[in-house]
């Protein structure tokens, strides 16, 4: 089996479970390989809307079934978990809408909400929206980047000196800068 017939037999299932573990890396990759034909952007675009919402689904019935007994394992949720019911108790529907964007309690807040009286049919309906939104938004910008990346190449070879140089220059100038740090300590 090619590397392409695995993409093309596995690619969706791929996303689609691959958002449980690393939602935008995937999503990003997989809306790419459509742009180079490998993937159908609009069945990318499914199984990421797919994954999400199963993905915050686990989550959320994590937090409703064994909420407690996760948080009494895991001292270092405990603290988010309040910060996130706290903002429940003023901004419930907002929450649900914007949480997809709030990078380090992503999954938390829906296994909080978990924990809340907010209804399981609520939770559910109301992030069909924004697990929507992310799965067009980012399987889309894994596409245009797709684009951007073939123009780029198109132009390489006339501008790889220039670009060797400047990653040359980047690294050094890290490596100085490491290196002043490591004497000042």
């Amino acid at each position: 089996m090619t590397l392409e017939s695995a993409i093309a037999t596995y690619g969706y299932l791929a996303v689609a479970l691959g958002v449980f573990v690393e939602g935008e890396a995937i999503v990003l990759t997989a809306g790419f390989l459509a742009h180079r034909g490998l993937l159908e952007l609009h069945w990318v675009m499914m199984a990421s809307i797919i994954g999400s919402i199963l993905t915050y689904q686990f989550f959320f019935l994590l937090g409703r079934l064994k909420g407690r007994a996760v948080l009494e394992n895991r001292p270092g949720w405990q603290p988010r978990v309040a910060r996130i019911r706290s903002l429940l108790e003023r901004h419930n529907m907002l929450i649900i809408f914007g949480y997809r964007g709030l990078f380090g309690l992503r999954a938390i807040t829906p296994f909080a909400l978990g924990m809340t009286g907010i209804s399981h049919l609520r939770f559910t309906l109301l992030d069909l929206i924004p697990a929507t939104v992310w799965g067009l938004g980012v399987s889309w910008a894994g596409f245009a980047l797709g684009k951007g990346a073939e123009k780029l190449l198109e132009n390489l070879e006339e501008y790889q000196y220039w670009l060797a140089g400047a990653a040359l220059l980047v690294g050094l100038l890290i490596a100085g800068l490491y290196a002043r740090h490591r004497m000042q300590l």
